[in-house]
């Protein structure tokens, strides 16, 4: 018989027993398992975003520079401006009969910048760019350096495949 009166397997192990050390040696398992897979770094790789930053005002654009990192957390990364270009405020102006036009502000100006990095913060459903979610239409993604902070919104973004 395998399991004799006592409840023990062979008339030696209990299967209480069993059941425990089998439950030890799978979290053993699992701990090692996750330690071996959180070892592996991931690819890195280019993402490039394009942005606008929208109404600023005069002289906000003087202080951004290609070549300037952004920053996140209180930390430099690694993602810097690699395109500039500085355009009036495209304005809605509403007219005498009712009509909304678009007009140019000649006061405010349209910062468009393109940004780009070494990326390893990529999954299937974000990609965490400068310390933030970043998705096309994204209005609340901020452009932030050493000097300049400005909420831009996101127009595109392209992740360069090896």
């Amino acid at each position: 018989m395998v399991v004799d009166e006592k409840g023990r397997l062979f008339g030696k192990i209990s299967i209480v027993d069993l059941a425990i050390l089998f439950i030890i040696v799978i979290l053993v398992a699992g701990y090692l398992y996750r330690d071996q897979a959180a070892g592996t770094a991931p690819e890195a790789k280019t993402v490039t975003v394009k942005v606008v930053c929208k109404d600023v005002y005069p002289g906000t654009e003087n202080s951004i520079e290609i070549g300037d990192n952004l920053v996140a957390g209180g930390a430099v990364t690694n993602v810097k401006v690699i395109e500039k270009s500085v355009e009036p405020a495209d304005w809605v102006v509403n007219t005498a009969d009712g009509r909304a036009v678009l007009t140019k502000n000649p006061f405010r100006k349209d910062i468009f910048l393109t940004l780009q990095g070494e990326i390893t913060q990529i999954t299937p459903a974000e990609i965490s760019f400068a310390g933030q979610k970043c998705r096309v239409g994204n209005e609340d993604f901020v452009v932030k350096t050493q000097r300049v902070e400005a909420e831009a919104v996101v127009l595109d973004i392209q992740v360069e495949d090896d």
